[in-house]
């Protein structure tokens, strides 16, 4: 039978898997995209995913030398909330260079990693009492969410540009004309 500090470990342990799929879904696609805003975009989820990975490694380590969830969790925030800072990104550059298909299969590739961590850690927290792993369970899980998020927003900036302006820009197209 598996003690509680092994099936911590263990699932600590898919955690970094995860992370690791990801960050190289993200390295990949950071390498192969033409474009700025995706390149930055990549490189925001690689970076934030690399920094997810070395603190679930702490937590990880802490967990071996025989330190509970309150010794051994700490609380890093996210440097830059990276939906702003993408959307920072986007509307620097106004126009939208060349996307090719591998830019959208590796959005979607990462949106369905991102779904599949949202679940996992989801999962971990149906059967976790501690509150501390509670608390570090639900940031990672709106971590996940905010990085899916991202990612559909830029697969909808690729997939029409001028309706994600309008859209993110609170535009309003109400037809109505000039006053005579």
């Amino acid at each position: 039978m598996i003690n509680q500090t092994e099936a911590i470990q263990a699932m600590l342990c898919t955690a970094l898997e995860m992370k690791e799929k990801k960050r190289a879904v993200y390295e990949e696609g950071l390498n192969a995209c033409p474009d700025q805003v995706g390149k930055e975009t990549f490189l925001i989820l690689r970076d934030a995913e690399t920094e997810h990975a070395r603190q679930i490694q702490e937590i990880h380590d802490e967990f071996k030398k025989g330190k509970s969830w309150a010794d051994a969790c700490k609380f890093y925030p996210e440097q830059e909330q990276l939906k702003k800072a993408f959307h920072r990104l986007a509307e620097e550059q106004a126009d939208v260079g060349k996307v090719c298909a591998d830019d959208i299969l590796a959005l979607e590739t990462g949106m369905k990693l991102e779904e599949a961590s949202i679940g996992f850690f989801r999962d971990q927290l149906k059967v976790t009492q501690d509150p501390t792993a509670r608390r570090f369970l639900e940031r990672m899980v709106d971590d996940e969410r905010e990085h899916f998020m991202l990612l559909a927003d830029l697969k909808f900036y690729y997939s029409d540009p001028h309706a994600w302006f309008i859209e993110k820009s609170k535009a309003r197209l109400d037809g109505a004309g000039g006053v005579a």
